[in-house]
């Protein structure tokens, strides 16, 4: 048992036994005379006189250095004042020998199952001494005439010796399972709190910050990242509601993602103002369980992506200066060649002394290179001055309608099949002309990705805060070398193609904020997935 421990219970036996010795104090002048035959006033005395200073002393100079050695004293001390105060009212007859079985019992908890057992064992031999020894020592003539021993004090004798072991022995395992199951608990609870250390250094140390909300949506925990990248301290969030990061994410519909059954956790992407800047911050929200399962709030995990966008508007100037050396070279590739026929035939033209058809032929051949240079020009100026997006709700599904008609006029009769996986009426905030644009382009490379005919399955639905549009054909598919610049500006393998209907469909769809994933076999077909978000998230 620990020092402070023994301490504790040495300073707590000596205040019981001044209760004890308070108690009898009381008590004894009331019992009558009969109870205590031939009671000697003056051994009492001294023994509750004893009591009350070895007590006061326990009280008043405790802690100990050496508890044990002191309770090993006391203990023996107050087998001896029980003797004696057993001797001083009657011996075999006097009514005070349960004070024994205390005695015992505060051996067994300030000592130990042994100490309890040696203590039991002391007693039973003082008290058979006390009653054998009036006719074999007359130590009793102090106190009265020496007398015989009766039958049934030597049976009160074997009874009371049996009491004291039985008692050391139960009191004593008692006391064992009891040291040994606070010891078992003050282990837990050093356990426990080391546990709770390392997980508040893991929740402070963590370089993702998190912060988390009861059922409630206040704020209970915010580590350090967390008040780096939310500029907010904890002393100031803490115990306030979840507003106090802003009014773009609704707990509730985080809440109710959570706990559905295709989500375990949910994400938003939100811009929070720090120091007079806008951060774009990415939180991952989870639930927040007990160890019964049961979800007592969430947790958000938060990343600060002003690096990440940093990087990828380099990523992006980069990718844009390589677009524009690419399509430099392209556009002067493209323009070649009507120059080279603008050139001759004009050069012919010049020479003069033409026939009529042959100059008209000419005519011609300058009026449709002009045009097929215009209309270079003019691809070229939508895909670079794009015009800003003008989202509003619009029925995306009639949209999709309109143009896979007007596919089906340009096909060959019994060619094509389109397979419409769409309910009639989905509304979404988009930009009508733009979406139109991308969706007109990539059904209508996949209609010429089907010269032979094919099937053609459109399907678009909401999930969640996103739109998904996917396009398939079983047409002839795209090379795996050509995937990775099918969205390049002037990039075609079609001839004749101008290279800039999948261009435009990429630029659409980043304006949106959306995403672009294209998925091709050659020989099997080509599937793109249009994904694009909410205007408010």
């Amino acid at each position: 048992m620990k020092l402070v421990d023994s301490n504790r219970l040495l300073r707590g036996f000596g205040l019981a036994r001044l209760g004890v010795a308070a108690l009898l104090l009381t008590l004894g002048p009331m019992l009558p005379e009969e109870l205590m035959p031939g009671a000697n006033r003056s051994i009492l005395a001294l023994s509750l006189l004893a009591v009350v200073v070895t007590s006061g002393a326990l009280a008043m100079f405790t802690p100990v250095a050496k508890p044990v050695r002191i309770a090993w004293l006391i203990c023996l001390l107050d087998t001896a004042l029980v003797t004696a105060v057993v001797a001083a009212t009657g011996g075999p007859r006097s009514i005070f020998p349960f004070l024994y079985v205390l005695s015992v019992t505060a051996a067994c908890l300030l000592l130990s199952r042994t100490g309890g057992l040696t203590i039991a064992a002391a007693g039973s031999a003082m008290y058979t001494g006390l009653v054998f020894g009036r006719t074999v020592f007359p130590m009793t003539a102090f106190f009265e005439a020496p007398k015989e021993s009766t039958a049934l004090e030597v049976i009160t004798i074997f009874l009371n010796a049996g009491t004291f072991l039985i008692v050391a022995i139960v009191a004593g395992g008692l006391a064992e399972r009891f040291r040994s199951t606070r010891e078992e608990l003050e282990t837990k609870q050093a356990d426990l709190k080391d546990l709770e250390a390392f997980t508040d250094l893991v929740f402070q140390s963590v370089g993702t910050g998190l912060i988390a909300v009861d059922r409630d949506h206040r704020v209970t925990a915010l580590n350090r990242a967390a008040e780096q990248i939310t500029g907010i301290n904890a002393e100031a969030a803490v115990g306030r509601p979840w507003s106090v990061f802003g009014h773009e994410v609704s707990l509730t519909t985080i809440e109710a993602e959570i706990e559905s059954a295709e989500r375990r956790s949910a994400w938003r992407e939100v811009t929070l103002r720090r120091a007079g800047d806008e951060v774009p911050v990415r939180m991952t929200f989870s639930a927040l369980r007990a160890g019964d399962g049961r979800r007592i709030g969430v947790i958000a995990a938060c990343e600060d992506l002003s690096a990440i966008r940093a990087m990828e508007a380099r990523m992006r100037a980069a990718d844009r200066l390589a677009s524009l050396g690419r399509m430099a070279a392209n556009i002067a590739h493209e323009i070649r060649n009507p120059l080279a026929s603008l050139s001759g035939a004009v050069e012919v033209l010049a020479a003069g002394a033409l026939a009529g058809e042959t100059r008209e032929r000419l005519a011609q051949i300058v009026l449709k290179e002009a045009e097929r240079l215009n209309g270079l020009i003019r691809d070229f100026l939508e895909y670079a001055r794009p015009v800003p997006i003008s989202r509003a709700p619009v029925n995306v599904a009639e949209i999709l309608d309109e143009v896979l008609l007007l596919l089906e006029h340009r096909a060959a009769p019994g060619t094509l099949k389109i397979v419409r996986e769409f309910a009639p009426s989905l509304v979404w905030s988009v930009d009508r002309q733009q979406f139109r644009q991308a969706v007109w382009n990539l059904a209508l490379n996949a209609l010429q990705a089907m010269p032979d005919g094919g099937e053609l399955r459109v399907s678009i639905a909401r999930v969640s805060e996103q739109l998904l549009l996917r396009i398939a054909d079983t047409g002839e598919g795209i090379p795996v070398s050509d995937l990775g610049h099918i969205f390049e500006p002037f990039f075609s393998t079609k001839p004749g193609g101008s290279g800039l209907g999948l261009a435009l469909v990429h630029r659409v769809v980043q304006d949106h904020g959306g995403e672009i994933d294209v998925q091709s076999r050659p020989g099997v077909g080509t599937a793109f997935t249009l994904t694009l978000p909410a205007a408010d998230a």
